[in-house]
C-alpha cells in the first residue's frame, strides 16, 4: 500500500506517517517497527547519554532495517551541549531525516543537504515557521494544540491551513492528537502532507515505556490531559494521573510542589488518548491507519 504526498515522496517512504521522536520512549525497537511498516520511525539523539551510545543505537537500527529513519536534534547548547557531535554521527550513518527543535537549523542546513538528509522543524507559530523556512527547512512540523509533550496552543484546524497559506510550497506535517486513519484523512484534507504520531505509539509493545504508563494511556480521557509550562519549563501536555501520584494538589499555573523528573516520573501524552483502548503492535498501528485512511477517502462523494 502506498499513499503519495510531498513528504512520502521526499523521504522515499510508502506512507506519510512519521513516528514522533519521544524522549525516553523511542528506541530502535519502535523506530524499526514503524519504518518497516512503511512509515518512518524516529528517535531523539538525547535518548543516549553519550555519542558512543548514539552510534551504537544507530548501528543497531541500520542492521535491522534498510528503510529511511529519522533523528531529533535539540540545537541548543544549554539543553544539549553535544548536538554538533550528534549531528556528525547522523551524517556518518546517513540518517535520512533530521528533526530539529529548540534552535535554528541554519548552521547545519548546507552540510545536511549535501549529505542527502532532509530537515524538518517543529513549529507552533507562524513567526517560528518563517524563521526556519528562511533557514532552508524542507518541511514544517505543525505542533498544534493537543499534541503530547511540548505542544502549541493553536487548533490544528487553524494552524495547518494557516501555515500552508502563509508559507506556500513548503510541506507541512500535522502533529497533535492523531491516532487513527480518520484523523489522518482530516489532517491531509486540511492541507497537511504527512502526520506525526506520538501518543498512540507509546501504547505499543515496542515503546520503551513502563506498563503502568501504557495502561494509563488506555484509562485516561482527553479531559485528564494537563497543559502546563511549569513542569519542563516549556508548555507541554501531561497525564494528570501521573501528576496526581506525585502531587495531588498540583496547579498548572504554579507547578509541582515536589521534586520530580519530567518525562521519567511525570508522563506526557496528548489528546489522542481518546482513541487508545488497547496495546497494539506498532506495525499494526501504522498499517491500520493507512487502511482506514484509504477506506475514508474512497467512501467520499
Amino acid at each position: 500500500m502506498q499513499i503519495k504526498t510531498a513528504v512520502s515522496e521526499m523521504l522515499g517512504i510508502d506512507l506519510p506517517i512519521i513516528g514522533a521522536p519521544m524522549f525516553l520512549v523511542s528506541y530502535p525497537d519502535l523506530v524499526c517497527a514503524v519504518s518497516n511498516a512503511g512509515g518512518i520511525g524516529t528517535m531523539p539523539a538525547l535518548n543516549y547519554r553519550t555519542t558512543d551510545e548514539l552510534r551504537k543505537g544507530l548501528g543497531e537500527i541500520r542492521a535491522r532495517t534498510a528503510k529511511p529513519i529519522g533523528i531529533n536534534l535539540i540545537l541548543h547548547k544549554e539543553h544539549n551541549p553535544n548536538w554538533m557531535r550528534q549531528f556528525e554521527i547522523c551524517l556518518e550513518f546517513k540518517v535520512e531525516l533530521l528533526i530539529t527543535s529548540l534552535g535554528s537549523p541554519r548552521s547545519i542546513v548546507k552540510e545536511a543537504k549535501a549529505a542527502g538528509a532532509k530537515i524538518f522543524c517543529d513549529v507552533t507559530t507562524l513567526k517560528h515557521a518563517n524563521i526556519v523556512a528562511k533557514c532552508g527547512a524542507d518541511a514544517l512540523i505543525a505542533v498544534a494544540q493537543g499534541a503530547g509533550g511540548h505542544a502549541g496552543a493553536i487548533s490544528p484546524f487553524a494552524l495547518i491551513p494557516y501555515l500552508k497559506k502563509e508559507i506556500p510550497g513548503l510541506p507541512v506535517v500535522a502533529s497533535g492528537a492523531i491516532s487513527t486513519g480518520r484523523q489522518m484523512a482530516a489532517a491531509l484534507a486540511l492541507g497537511a502532507d504527512a502526520v506525526y504520531v506520538g501518543t498512540r505509539l507509546i501504547a505499543t509493545p515496542e515503546a520503551n515505556a513502563y506498563d503502568e504508563y501504557k495502561q494509563m494511556l488506555i484509562d485516561s480521557a482527553p479531559e485528564e490531559i494537563i497543559y502546563s509550562p511549569k513542569i519542563s519549563g516549556i508548555p507541554a501536555n501531561w497525564l494528570k494521573r501521573s501528576i496526581d501520584k506525585l502531587d495531588p494538589d498540583f496547579k498548572p499555573e504554579s507547578g509541582l510542589s515536589v521534586d520530580a523528573k519530567s518525562w521519567k516520573e511525570v508522563w506526557s501524552a496528548g489528546h489522542g488518548v481518546a482513541q487508545i483502548d488497547r496495546i497494539t503492535p506498532a506495525a499494526e498501528v501504522v498499517t491500520s491507519m493507512a487502511q482506514e485512511y484509504r477506506e475514508i477517502v474512497q467512501g467520499l462523494p
